[in-house]
């Protein structure tokens, strides 16, 4: 009965604390009109992300704060914008991931 018990809760322990899986959703690219060599321009990254625990959302404005932050880093404007949208799953909770490059052209 006891070795049943430790079996059991191994198990569990193991479900709990192991269960995690990343999934990549979308790839966006805009479009690249008065691109110029990457030479030229400054590569800039962002990564925002939202938790989500049992269904209950902390932040709604990732993407948007993605965005703007991307902008704020580049000094001229930015073209060849990329978006990677993904997700982190864990037990009972998710993360959603936005990852925003783009080339900062002056």
């Amino acid at each position: 009965m006891r070795t049943l018990k430790k079996i059991f809760v191994s198990a569990l322990f193991c479900v709990v604390f192991s269960s995690c899986a990343h999934s990549v959703h979308l790839i966006h690219t805009s479009d690249f009109e008065g691109a110029v060599p990457y030479e030229k321009g400054k590569p800039v990254v962002v990564k925002t992300s939202q938790s989500v625990i049992m269904g209950f959302v902390t932040n709604s404005d990732y993407v948007d704060e993605a965005y703007k932050e991307l902008l704020d880093r580049c000094d001229g404007r930015v073209t060849g914008i990329t978006t990677k949208y993904s997700t982190a799953l864990g037990f009972l909770s998710w993360e959603n991931i936005i990852r925003m490059e783009g080339l900062c052209v002056r």
